[in-house]
């Protein structure tokens, strides 16, 4: 073989070892690139946990006595409030930035605060559970009504399924909370009335999907209606 022939073998070798080096390299930036964008907490490292920690606030939390652990402390007296009642509801108050607590709202003109006084302690449950994308979470308060009562039967009939505002408080405390809003109210999602050997009652169980906690009222009444 001569040796410019010779001469061009090596020059095409070394032109297709500069190409599949330079296809590498572009592989592992692009590899790279992707991993920094599925993952940036672990591309960027321990440090950028932590300044996301630094940034959410997280505060401690002690533990507190078993006078704070008490259960059935929520009251008898419970404001079960139709959306449809409330004036305004579009500009319903929400808290203010690191508060829980919310100003004042009214009713439309003419209205009262519906209260009901429960025949056994009123609960509330808030559950929150993380799913394949993101959390759901799901407020729960059921408060039962004693009696057959034509009140109960028709309240039932007209209210089933419709949107509230919840107000309860705990024995002892002044601080209304507050349970739903107009844009996320609690639905009346299930009604049981019964008459038999057990008893005779009704029980109102209220839901909706949301991961939000109560908020406290700022007033220490029930809202009144707008003059």
């Amino acid at each position: 073989m001569s040796k410019s022939a010779t001469r061009r073998i090596l020059q095409y070798e070394n032109h297709r070892g500069r190409q599949l080096l330079m296809v590498v390299l572009g592989l592992f930036a692009i590899i790279a690139f992707l991993w920094g964008w599925c993952e940036p907490a672990s591309a960027a490292g321990y440090g950028s946990a932590l300044g996301l920690a630094a940034m959410t606030g997280i505060a401690s939390i002690s533990d507190v006595s078993d006078k704070e652990t008490h259960g059935n402390e929520i009251g008898y007296f419970v404001a079960l409030i139709p959306v449809a009642m409330i004036n305004d509801p579009m500009n319903f108050p929400q808290p203010e930035a690191g508060s829980r607590a919310i100003a004042a709202f009214q009713l439309k003109t003419g209205e009262t605060c519906p209260v009901f006084e429960a025949h056994t302690i009123p609960t509330l449950v808030s559950t929150s559970e993380k799913g394949d994308v993101t959390t759901n979470g799901t407020n729960t308060f059921t408060i039962i009504m004693g009696g057959d009562r034509d009140v109960l039967h028709t309240f039932v009939e007209e209210f089933a399924g419709c949107k509230f505002v919840i107000m309860y408080k705990h024995i002892k405390d002044s601080v209304w909370y507050v349970i739903g809003e107009p844009e996320r109210p609690m639905i009346l999602n299930s009604t049981e009335t019964k008459d038999d050997a057990d008893g005779r009652y009704t029980t109102l169980t209220f839901t909706r999907n949301s991961v939000y906690l109560p908020l406290k009222y700022t007033p220490t009444t029930l809202p009144v209606a707008a003059t």
